[in-house]
């Protein structure tokens, strides 16, 4: 293979699919040295089956500090650690990811509305809660916990009023078809 032909995520398919960096550099024509170095330096990481911190943000849409709060709280547990100077590097295999993705998608939920929140967002799962939130964020306990009872109720009572209506349409529905 020619290495201009080679881009940077081909170098990683082929390193997790199980090639040595020995054989990668012999296929592109780069040395061994300069293969790790593009790997760790777009990947973070030059292991078969690992994932860098910065990988699984990029995958997940998690911030740094989220993952590694996680990791203090005992959580999820690396695969291997090391430190470098200020550093301190992390690589997580795939049950690890599996773990967050799981974590994340049952504790996840807005601080207005108690909703899921959708991928790419972090606290509130809508602009709306959003502002709703920013209205309180100097208020008392109190009144913040009134208005997020008032959410909560007003969203309650949505629900009801579609399920009412979609009960109403049923029998509307239901009512056409035996008197044809």
């Amino acid at each position: 293979m020619a290495t201009s032909s080679l881009n940077i995520d081909t170098l990683y398919g082929m390193r997790q699919a199980g090639a040595s960096l020995q054989q990668i550099a012999e296929m592109t024509g780069k040395s061994k040295e300069r293969i790790r170095q593009l790997l760790f330096k777009n990947y973070g990481t030059t292991k078969i089956n690992m994932m860098s911190t910065a990988q699984i943000c990029d995958l997940l849409g998690l911030s740094r500090h989220q993952i590694v709060n996680l990791y203090e709280d005992r959580m999820i547990i690396p695969m291997v650690e090391w430190k470098t100077g200020k550093h301190h590097r992390l690589l997580w295999s795939p049950q690890t990811v599996a773990k967050i993705i799981s974590h994340y998608q049952e504790n996840r939920r807005c601080r207005m509305c108690s909703r899921p929140i959708p991928k790419g967002r972090r606290v509130y799962c809508s602009p709306r809660c959003y502002q709703e939130g920013q209205k309180y964020i100097y208020k008392d306990a109190r009144a913040k916990k009134r208005r997020l009872i008032s959410i909560r109720k007003s969203i309650q009572k949505r629900k009801l009023l579609k399920l009412a209506q979609n009960i109403a349409r049923e029998r509307l529905e239901s009512n056409l078809v035996l008197t044809k």
